[in-house]
């Protein structure tokens, strides 16, 4: 009698967490592409782009595999979100510049070789900064980090 009631209680959380889970996609899937929360999530991808190249810079690749995972499901986010602003299409520029810079990462960490991810991370960087010129942000400089990791991976001074 305790089994059977201890199985009914496992199953109905079960269910429950299914639910809610499908009730988060449902709202999620729900936001209109102007009112995606594009800064938000552009602030995800500098964060964990940052710690990324903290993580690596300490030799620590499973870390730096993490937060690239996190970088690449980020972007997945803000392309499915079809958002265009200022008459760009920002998740379509993502799709088409992102990717392939984070690629290059993704070998890097694979190979574990700190020289190669400083390269491929700097093309990073530079992609990053292609794409806000081509979204009409070209004050939105993003760079490698330098120091320790109190420091942002922005450069907030203006532009000339």
């Amino acid at each position: 009698m305790k089994a059977a009631i201890i199985v009914l209680l496992v199953l109905s959380l079960a269910a429950n967490a299914l639910l809610w889970r499908r009730v988060a996609a449902l709202e999620k899937a729900a936001v209109a592409p102007n009112d995606f929360p594009l800064g938000e999530n552009m602030g995800y991808l500098q964060r964990y782009a940052d710690k990324l190249w903290y993580a690596a810079e300490a030799g620590n690749w499973d870390l730096a595999r993490y937060y690239h995972d996190e970088m690449k499901e980020t972007a997945e986010t803000i392309e499915s979100a079809h958002v265009t602003k200022d008459d760009v299409a920002i998740s379509a520029t993502l799709h088409r510049m992102l990717p392939p810079a984070l690629q290059g990462v993704d070998k890097a960490i694979d190979a574990r070789n700190a020289g190669i991810f400083r390269e491929r991370y700097q093309a990073l960087v530079t992609t990053c900064n292609a794409c806000h010129v081509t979204a009409k942000h070209p004050f939105m400089r993003i760079v490698v980090p330098v120091g320790p990791p109190a420091q942002w991976n922005q450069d907030f001074s203006p532009q000339h």
